[in-house]
């Protein structure tokens, strides 16, 4: 039988928080000077104006991959409960900051876009949430990056 310190991939995934604790928007134009850096990296100016979002923490993040005609897509999935009102969006990129410390970049200044879709709640319960909810989706054939 192993144990876990056995196994190096389970004890670095085991040791990782990987709740989404903050999330910061902007308009993808502004990502233009973004360079990726390998794979599943990306490098972004650090001057850029991040808008933060109030959100209920912990937000949602999946990502997952599947091959469609013989390409292989990689869509990530984040869902988050705010109390904004989102009446002018328009096309955005998020960064997503983990507990642990990384960031996930959900967007790039190229076709496809994330695409967001709002809800607002009006709950027939007075204990249900009355917070709106937020669900962006990104398809692309390139992997999901981290922010370096």
């Amino acid at each position: 039988m192993f144990r876990i310190e056995q196994i190096p991939h389970l004890t670095t995934f085991m040791n990782n928080v990987n709740n989404i604790i903050s999330i910061d928007r902007i308009p993808v134009r502004m990502l233009l000077g973004s360079l990726r850096t390998g794979v599943n990296f990306v490098e972004i100016p650090e001057s850029l104006p991040w808008q933060g979002i109030d959100i209920k923490i912990p937000a949602r993040l999946t990502v997952s991959d599947k091959i469609e005609d013989g390409v292989r897509l990689h869509t990530a999935q984040l869902v988050f409960r705010t109390c904004e009102d989102f009446n002018d969006w328009g096309r955005q990129a998020y960064r997503c900051h983990t507990a642990d410390g990384h960031l996930i970049l959900i967007g790039l200044p190229e076709r496809p876009f994330p695409v967001s879709n709002f809800t607002r709640n009006h709950p027939d319960n007075m204990t249900d949430s009355q917070l709106n909810e937020v669900t962006v989706s990104w398809t692309t054939a390139s992997e999901i990056p981290y922010i370096i």
